[in-house]
Protein backbone atom coordinates (compact mmCIF):
# COMPACT_ATOMS: atom_id res chain seq x y z
CA UNK A 1 0.00 0.00 0.00
CA UNK A 2 1.52 3.05 -0.66
CA UNK A 3 0.60 6.16 1.80
CA UNK A 4 -0.31 9.41 0.35
CA UNK A 5 1.45 12.51 1.53
CA UNK A 6 -1.02 15.32 1.92
CA UNK A 7 -0.27 18.69 -0.20
CA UNK A 8 2.33 21.29 1.87
CA UNK A 9 -0.09 24.09 3.17
CA UNK A 10 0.88 27.42 1.86
CA UNK A 11 -0.18 30.18 4.36
CA UNK A 12 -0.59 34.17 2.95
CA UNK A 13 1.49 36.90 4.69
CA UNK A 14 -2.15 37.76 6.39
CA UNK A 15 -1.72 33.95 7.97
CA UNK A 16 1.69 34.66 8.97
CA UNK A 17 0.96 38.28 10.80
CA UNK A 18 -1.94 36.62 12.36
CA UNK A 19 0.30 33.43 14.01
CA UNK A 20 2.50 35.86 14.90
CA UNK A 21 -0.09 38.29 16.64
CA UNK A 22 -1.54 35.15 18.26
CA UNK A 23 2.17 34.43 19.47
CA UNK A 24 2.71 37.42 20.25
CA UNK A 25 -0.88 36.78 22.72
CA UNK A 26 0.90 33.89 24.16
CA UNK A 27 4.02 35.84 24.84
CA UNK A 28 1.77 38.11 27.33
CA UNK A 29 0.21 34.45 28.87
CA UNK A 30 3.85 33.30 29.50
CA UNK A 31 4.84 35.90 31.44
CA UNK A 32 1.25 36.16 33.51
CA UNK A 33 2.09 32.26 33.92
CA UNK A 34 5.48 33.43 35.49
CA UNK A 35 4.26 35.90 37.44
CA UNK A 36 1.56 33.40 39.00
CA UNK A 37 4.60 30.90 40.14
CA UNK A 38 6.54 33.47 41.85
CA UNK A 39 3.76 34.71 43.54
CA UNK A 40 3.27 31.42 44.38
CA UNK A 41 6.35 31.54 46.52
CA UNK A 42 4.96 34.24 48.45
CA UNK A 43 2.75 34.87 51.02
CA UNK A 44 0.04 36.97 49.30
CA UNK A 45 -3.07 35.24 48.39
CA UNK A 46 -3.13 34.96 44.61
CA UNK A 47 -5.07 36.89 42.34
CA UNK A 48 -6.61 33.74 40.29
CA UNK A 49 -9.88 32.28 40.73
CA UNK A 50 -7.62 28.70 41.92
CA UNK A 51 -9.27 27.67 44.99
CA UNK A 52 -6.59 28.85 47.88
CA UNK A 53 -6.52 28.13 51.20
CA UNK A 54 -2.70 29.75 52.44
CA UNK A 55 -1.91 26.27 53.58
CA UNK A 56 1.81 24.81 52.11
CA UNK A 57 0.02 22.35 49.95
CA UNK A 58 -2.11 24.87 47.52
CA UNK A 59 0.79 26.77 47.72
CA UNK A 60 2.87 24.00 45.91
CA UNK A 61 -0.24 23.17 43.77
CA UNK A 62 -0.29 26.46 42.96
CA UNK A 63 3.13 26.62 41.78
CA UNK A 64 3.39 23.37 40.13
CA UNK A 65 -0.09 24.49 37.66
CA UNK A 66 1.88 27.46 36.66
CA UNK A 67 4.72 26.20 35.75
CA UNK A 68 3.17 23.57 33.87
CA UNK A 69 1.37 26.02 31.85
CA UNK A 70 4.56 28.34 31.63
CA UNK A 71 6.84 25.42 29.90
CA UNK A 72 3.75 24.15 28.65
CA UNK A 73 3.27 28.04 26.49
CA UNK A 74 6.79 28.63 26.17
CA UNK A 75 7.35 25.47 24.03
CA UNK A 76 4.38 26.01 21.93
CA UNK A 77 5.89 29.47 21.25
CA UNK A 78 9.15 27.80 20.37
CA UNK A 79 7.73 25.87 18.00
CA UNK A 80 5.74 28.27 16.59
CA UNK A 81 8.95 31.00 16.12
CA UNK A 82 11.28 28.43 14.33
CA UNK A 83 7.88 27.83 11.92
CA UNK A 84 7.94 31.30 11.34
CA UNK A 85 11.85 31.37 10.85
CA UNK A 86 11.83 28.75 8.84
CA UNK A 87 9.33 30.30 6.44
CA UNK A 88 11.29 33.43 6.06
CA UNK A 89 14.44 31.01 5.12
CA UNK A 90 11.68 29.16 2.71
CA UNK A 91 10.88 32.81 0.92
CA UNK A 92 14.37 33.55 0.97
CA UNK A 93 14.03 36.59 3.26
CA UNK A 94 16.69 35.35 5.36
CA UNK A 95 18.99 31.89 5.70
CA UNK A 96 20.50 30.66 8.99
CA UNK A 97 24.21 31.75 7.95
CA UNK A 98 23.17 35.16 7.50
CA UNK A 99 23.54 36.46 11.44
CA UNK A 100 27.45 35.12 11.04
CA UNK A 101 28.07 37.70 7.90
CA UNK A 102 28.48 41.31 7.98
CA UNK A 103 26.67 43.38 5.23
CA UNK A 104 29.87 46.14 4.00
CA UNK A 105 27.86 47.22 1.06
CA UNK A 106 24.55 48.37 2.75
CA UNK A 107 22.51 46.02 0.12
CA UNK A 108 20.06 45.02 2.34
CA UNK A 109 17.41 42.37 1.31
CA UNK A 110 18.14 43.48 -2.50
CA UNK A 111 21.47 40.81 -1.40
CA UNK A 112 19.52 38.13 -0.83
CA UNK A 113 18.93 35.21 -3.45
CA UNK A 114 17.02 31.98 -3.84
CA UNK A 115 20.08 30.25 -3.67
CA UNK A 116 21.00 31.75 -0.51
CA UNK A 117 23.00 34.79 0.53
CA UNK A 118 26.72 36.24 -1.03
CA UNK A 119 29.03 36.58 1.43
CA UNK A 120 28.54 40.55 1.89
CA UNK A 121 24.59 40.33 2.06
CA UNK A 122 23.25 41.25 5.64
CA UNK A 123 19.81 39.76 7.33
CA UNK A 124 17.44 43.05 7.06
CA UNK A 125 15.80 42.27 10.41
CA UNK A 126 19.06 41.28 12.14
CA UNK A 127 18.46 43.49 15.27
CA UNK A 128 22.53 44.92 15.61
CA UNK A 129 22.08 45.79 12.24
CA UNK A 130 18.80 48.07 12.66
CA UNK A 131 20.60 49.52 16.11
CA UNK A 132 24.03 50.29 13.84
CA UNK A 133 21.69 52.85 12.02
CA UNK A 134 21.64 54.99 14.82
CA UNK A 135 24.85 56.01 16.83
CA UNK A 136 23.24 58.43 19.50
CA UNK A 137 24.51 56.80 22.28
CA UNK A 138 28.11 57.12 22.01
CA UNK A 139 27.68 60.53 21.01
CA UNK A 140 25.77 61.20 24.64
CA UNK A 141 28.12 59.11 26.38
CA UNK A 142 31.06 61.23 25.28
CA UNK A 143 29.43 64.47 25.54
CA UNK A 144 28.94 63.41 29.08
CA UNK A 145 32.12 62.84 29.67
CA UNK A 146 33.47 65.53 28.12
CA UNK A 147 31.17 67.96 30.61
CA UNK A 148 32.48 65.48 33.55
CA UNK A 149 35.99 66.73 32.68
CA UNK A 150 35.19 70.30 32.42
CA UNK A 151 33.37 70.38 35.38
CA UNK A 152 36.52 68.77 37.07
CA UNK A 153 38.71 70.98 35.42
CA UNK A 154 36.76 74.34 37.36
CA UNK A 155 36.51 72.63 40.22
CA UNK A 156 40.15 72.74 40.05
CA UNK A 157 40.49 76.17 39.21
CA UNK A 158 38.10 77.56 41.77
CA UNK A 159 40.20 75.11 44.59
CA UNK A 160 42.35 77.10 47.02
CA UNK A 161 45.61 77.03 46.93
CA UNK A 162 45.93 74.37 49.78
CA UNK A 163 43.97 72.08 47.99
CA UNK A 164 45.35 71.65 44.24
CA UNK A 165 48.93 73.66 45.33
CA UNK A 166 50.65 70.58 44.31
CA UNK A 167 49.59 69.95 40.97
CA UNK A 168 49.61 73.99 40.13
CA UNK A 169 53.27 73.63 41.06
CA UNK A 170 53.77 70.69 38.35
CA UNK A 171 51.93 71.74 35.64
CA UNK A 172 53.24 75.49 35.99
CA UNK A 173 51.13 78.36 36.90
CA UNK A 174 52.10 79.94 33.47
CA UNK A 175 50.47 77.27 31.54
CA UNK A 176 46.81 77.49 31.28
CA UNK A 177 44.62 74.41 30.39
CA UNK A 178 42.27 75.41 28.09
CA UNK A 179 38.61 73.99 27.70
CA UNK A 180 36.46 73.94 24.88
Amino acid sequence: MSEEVPPAQTFTAADRIRQLNEIDHDVAKLLQSAGLAIQALTNTKPDSDTPFDGSLESHKALFKEATAKYFSLLSSIDVRLRRQVYALEEASLTTPDMATKGDTTGAGAGAVGAAGAGAGATNPLDISWLNSRKDTVGKDKEAELWAAARGFVEQLDKAPDGLNGSIKQEAGESEKMQVD
